[in-house]
């Protein structure tokens, strides 16, 4: 890898701007401690002009939410010859489309919650009746768990719904689950020890992710072996349906009575010091380090060869 010339992209215009910004200064700062030619980039103006003026050789993308992890910029890459981290385009969309995802994960045959998809030209308000309280209400494409919120009755829903609505045109219902949150990632395609949520607020939101130091993990997850390897291997069957590459996290959530619920997957998992991805790795004997080259490697080798067979 000493040869290539890396450039991490982190920042970019989506809400979560803040969160992708941590988890490039974190990437840059692995990959300069292995000796890398690396340079930290927020893309703005034509920065794909800039990329190709410095021949650059690979992107590692740190950028979450709209832009960065929806497909627009790996289609950008794709256009440019200029190889990058992760999924691909069309992978990346489904994804971070909620909706989408789990519509083929329900084809998949893949556990997931009742829900129902509204996009905000047709909503009325109406459609509570559809399910029983109560719900999980989100944007069908942002992520960090903006716009998120758990619907205890009828009277807070149209709130919870034009809160979803300032991050998406679509917003995803889900039947709220009261369990353990779990997740699994994958790396290079296998899937790695999982971890175990334990946050004090009523579900892992961004306060919880990002600013409670109250919120505990446990990698790996006390669970028994059998229910262990069912997790991973749904996490590995939902990577594939997706056609993603590389790395991916899915999360889940453990009901009281042992039945699991897939609730979406993650192209472009965090990657600052309290995300999930890198404790995985860790419980794998993979440091943080270790884990960003591996998805540079892994990723470059994956594009060459899609290249190559054009």
């Amino acid at each position: 890898m000493r040869e290539e010339k890396i450039v991490v992209l982190a920042g970019g215009p989506s809400c979560e701007r803040e969160v992708s910004l941590s988890s490039g200064k974190a990437v840059f700062d692995a990959l300069s401690s292995r000796g890398l030619s690396v340079r930290l980039l927020d893309p703005v103006g034509d920065f794909i002009r800039e990329l190709k003026k410095e021949k650059v050789t690979v992107v590692f993308i740190a950028l979450h939410g709209e832009f960065g992890e929806d497909g627009t910029l790996q289609g950008l890459l794709e256009e440019a010859n200029i190889a990058y981290t992760g999924s691909g385009p069309g992978a990346s969309e489904l994804a971070f489309h909620k909706s989408k995802s789990q519509f083929i994960f329900k084809q998949a045959k893949l556990p997931v919650p009742e829900f129902y998809v509204s996009a905000e030209k047709d909503f009325s308000g109406a459609s509570s009746s559809k399910m029983n309280f109560p719900v999980v209400v989100k944007p069908s494409a942002a992520g960090s768990s903006f716009g998120v919120s758990v619907v205890f009755s009828a009277s807070d829903f149209q709130k919870a719904c034009r809160e979803a609505f300032r991050y998406s045109h679509e917003i995803l219902v889900e039947r709220y689950i009261r369990g353990r949150e779990l997740t699994v990632g994958i790396l290079e395609e296998k899937p790695l020890p999982i971890v175990e949520v334990m946050a004090r607020r009523s579900f892992y939101d961004y306060e919880a992710k990002y600013k409670d130091a109250g919120t505990r993990y446990e990698c790996p997850a006390k669970l028994e072996a059998g229910l262990a390897r069912q997790l991973q291997k749904i996490a590995v069957h939902a990577h594939q349906a997706l056609g993603c590459e590389v790395m991916s996290r899915a999360d889940f959530i453990l009901g009281g009575d042992g039945s699991v619920f897939l609730l979406e997957i993650n192209t472009i998992p965090g990657l600052t010091g309290k995300s999930l991805l890198p404790k995985a790795a860790k419980a794998a004997g993979v440091d943080f380090p270790g884990l960003c080259v591996k998805i540079l490697e892994s990723s470059l080798k994956k594009r060459l060869l899609s290249w190559s067979n054009r």
